[in-house]
């Protein structure tokens, strides 16, 4: 069986208006309903994480310095920024971001450099960003994406693996994800749209993968009683007490009792797993009837048997569903859009099947 991995730092015009309280109703001329992050940044500031500047603007292609980095994460996490020490020779009491560098310093989110400083005014890389973002929410579980230029003994590798499990980054089209490049204030402000909401999360697969939708609620009837199957942040047991990242909680509405799932999609596969334990291939991209793969439950042989099959639900019946069928005899069914909506056992019998999505 596969497991999941479970896997610091971190200018003109910019500081001193960047630290001034968020507008929560502006909107920016240079960042347009066209622009691709036009909602992640509304977003952020409504929650009053991000703001602009005295001219208006928003400078969506400007590059975030550290300094700017901790200001956002700070006020996302509300920490007070009020002007203080540090322990950073080069971030005296009397600079604007001092107060957020602090805090953020405290709870072991950023480090400084073995000089004794910070750089604050220093562009912040896609690799220190990714340290931050994975310390932030105290990620754990690593992705099965593969970046061709993120090697195992690089320093930000886990955490990168960290985010992208996450879908807060699915790096660039050429499978890199350029580690040592620079992060736009755009492009910082859908990461961390991302780590804070399923909505942005998302947006990221869009609505034509078989992934579940991680901003429906989902009820499945099994033979053990209904399950009701929702997206949230956190897991709520020892096996992962300070994870703030998000996972599927699936409660047995008759018993009570809860299970934790983490499911991830890619260009190559569609996967299902565990905290700390195995994951499992649900579909391998692309699909092709009678190719089998390994990665089924009890690590059977999986192929696809049907690329549009009718498949009867208390939900719905689906016209389009991809059928599945295990070497021991299990068939699964999954829907564009939808995700997984059946299970029968060799007998025929139903063994998990859609009954309701809110």
């Amino acid at each position: 069986m596969k497991r999941f991995a479970t896997f610091l730092a971190a200018g003109a015009l910019s500081l001193v208006v960047a630290v001034q309280p968020a507008a929560a109703a502006a909107s920016f001329p240079d960042v347009p309903k066209s622009n691709r992050f036009h909602n992640e940044v509304q977003y952020l500031v409504g929650k009053e994480i991000i703001s602009g500047y005295s001219n208006g603007n928003f400078l969506p292609k400007k590059n975030v310095t550290r300094g700017e980095a901790a200001i956002m994460i700070g006020r996302m996490l509300g920490v007070d920024g009020a002007k203080r020490d540090t322990k950073f020779k080069d971030v005296l009491k009397n600079y604007g971001a001092s107060g957020y560098i602090a805090a953020a310093t405290d709870k072991g989110i950023i480090g400084g450099y073995p000089d004794g400083t910070f750089r604050p005014n220093e562009h912040i890389s896609r690799g220190d960003m990714a340290i931050i973002l994975d310390r932030t929410w105290s990620l754990e579980f690593g992705s099965v994406r593969d970046f061709k230029d993120v090697g195992e003994n690089m320093k930000a590798s886990d955490a990168i693996y960290n985010i992208a499990r996450e879908y807060i980054t699915t790096g660039y089209n050429d499978g890199t994800f350029r580690p040592k490049g620079t992060v736009t204030r755009e492009q910082f402000s859908a990461f961390l749209a991302r780590g804070m909401s399923p909505v942005y999360k998302q947006r990221v697969i869009g609505n034509n993968g078989y992934s579940l939708n991680m901003t429906n609620k989902y009820t499945f009837g099994t033979s053990d009683g209904d399950r009701q199957v929702v997206f949230q942040q956190g897991i709520q047991s020892n096996l992962a007490p300070n994870y703030k990242g998000f996972a599927w909680k699936e409660t047995n509405l008759k018993t009570g009792k809860v299970d934790y799932s983490l499911q991830e999609e890619t260009s190559d596969e569609l996967i299902t797993g565990y905290p700390f334990s195995e994951y499992y291939t649900d579909l391998k991209f692309p699909l092709k009837a009678g190719v089998p793969w390994y990665g089924g439950e009890g690590e059977d042989t999986v192929k696809i048997t049907n690329l549009s099959k009718t498949v009867k639900t208390p939900y719905k019946t689906f016209t389009n569903a991809v059928e599945t069928t295990s070497q021991s005899g299990y068939k699964s069914y999954y829907v564009k859009g939808v995700g997984h909506v059946k299970t029968i056992n060799p007998a025929g019998k139903v063994v998990r099947e859609l009954k309701s999505i809110n």
